[in-house]
């Protein structure tokens, strides 16, 4: 099966800690000359892959509801009618909670619209409760402006609904006189652990701040940082310890580094990325992960990626048509053929981020270190994984200390 990713690029604004492919404040002509390229590539790929079933469709940002609930159900239409989504598993749409009204419509209007569907998940950007750091990171809303959001969305949840709630440590912490941290916004904290407790989220992605390379290029990071007043790294990563400890504690699974969830209610297009199954992505800075023909090596698997190209003046001028030239579409910038050893050493990364981590350790024997049986054991005596010899697991200990147990587990990264 193939899932969908489509990439819509326009914000109202730019958050000071963005790094994706995205634009401000474009006009309606230039969203609609978007929209119509998107269209095309919707039907170069219909062309392509006529019989491939749909497991996933998603839709992110940038703000896809910003152009609005007909525009995204033009889209979504257009997808069904020229793939075969019959088996759709998940249609997903990540969404800004501003503005409030605009934002419930669009929920109310695509619940109704697509009520039929196994599951329809909406993934809500909260990012932060915190007012000082919701006015640094550039979002225009405040913490009780979110309280009386989500009050407001909880009656408009449906049977086939998924809601997902973004949050990001920020590291913003004051001291007291005993040298002890704690949120700068107690009530806002207080709120968090409500609201978890509540269930009515279905899951939560919780994500540590971090700058991208341009974001810190010619600057010191600790300047940067002082400039946008988030904490620094050891703060940032408390206030993930003390949000991801509410989560726990009130029974959500964690089924990814950064993700948790209740029973059942996980992204499966999450899964399809960290599964490395084949997706296709369509629009600006959109990355695809295909099948190619097959390697001669039956040892590997082989996979080819592609990316979109990233500057809009360039994508609205691309001609979309059905010609594919030696199996990549001529709208693709350069692709990148994986096999070998690079292949297996996404695949033992990827999963080992995830509750089910790698299935198979003499799978990956090329690539691991001559010693890490030996690795392993010392690692879980530290209660960083689990193990019965071929399946590897992390534990929460072991996610938190995910970057240290690949490096020394891989020959190379």
């Amino acid at each position: 099966m193939l899932s969908l990713y489509i990439h819509i690029p326009f914000c109202a604004q730019i958050c000071s800690y963005c790094s994706f492919a995205i634009t401000a404040n474009q006009p309606p002509e230039i969203i609609k000359e978007y929209l119509a390229k998107l269209h095309q590539e919707i039907d170069l790929y219909a062309t392509k892959y006529p019989t491939s079933e749909i497991k996933t469709l998603y839709f992110w940002g940038g703000t896809p509801n910003l152009i609005g609930k007909e525009e995204i159900k033009k889209l979504i239409d257009h997808v069904f009618q020229v793939f075969n989504c019959e088996n759709l598993a998940e249609l997903s749409i990540e969404c800004n909670p501003f503005p409030e009204t605009e934002i419930l419509d669009f929920v109310r209007s695509l619940n109704q619209t697509y009520k039929k569907l196994p599951r329809l998940r909406f993934s809500f950007g909260i990012q932060s409760l915190d007012n000082g750091v919701l006015q640094q990171a550039n979002r225009p809303y405040t913490f009780p402006g979110m309280v009386e959001f989500l009050r407001k969305l909880q009656p408009l949840k449906q049977d086939n609904n998924v809601f997902n709630f973004d949050f990001i440590a920020f590291g913003h912490f004051n001291q007291t006189k005993k040298g002890n941290t704690q949120l700068r916004t107690q009530p806002a904290l207080s709120f968090f652990s409500d609201f978890v407790n509540a269930h009515f989220a279905d899951s939560f992605s919780l994500y540590t701040l971090e700058f991208s390379e341009h974001q810190l290029r010619n600057r010191k990071k600790a300047e940067f940082q002082e400039r946008w007043a988030f904490g620094t790294e050891d703060e940032i990563y408390e206030e993930f310890d003390i949000l991801k400890n509410i989560l726990l504690d009130a029974g959500y699974l964690r089924y990814e580094i950064s993700n948790f969830s209740l029973l059942s209610r996980s992204s499966i297009h999450n899964r399809v990325y960290r599964e490395m199954e084949e997706y296709l992505g369509l629009g600006l800075g959109a990355s695809s992960f295909l099948r190619e023909k097959a390697s001669t090596d039956s040892q590997y698997e082989k996979r080819i990626r592609y990316q979109n190209t990233s500057y809009l003046p360039k994508y609205l001028k691309e001609e979309f048509s059905p010609i594919i030239i030696e199996e990549m579409p001529v709208s693709f910038e350069q692709g990148r053929i994986q096999e070998g050893k690079d292949f297996l050493i996404e695949k033992f990364f990827l999963a080992l981020r995830t509750e089910r981590g790698v299935q198979d350790l003499s799978a990956y024997s090329s690539i691991v270190v001559p010693n890490y049986t030996e690795k392993i054991k010392l690692m879980e005596t530290q209660d960083l994984v689990i193990t019965n010899g071929e399946k590897l697991q992390l534990t929460d200990k072991g996610m938190d200390c995910y970057n240290r147990i690949v490096t020394e587990l891989l020959q190379e990264i």
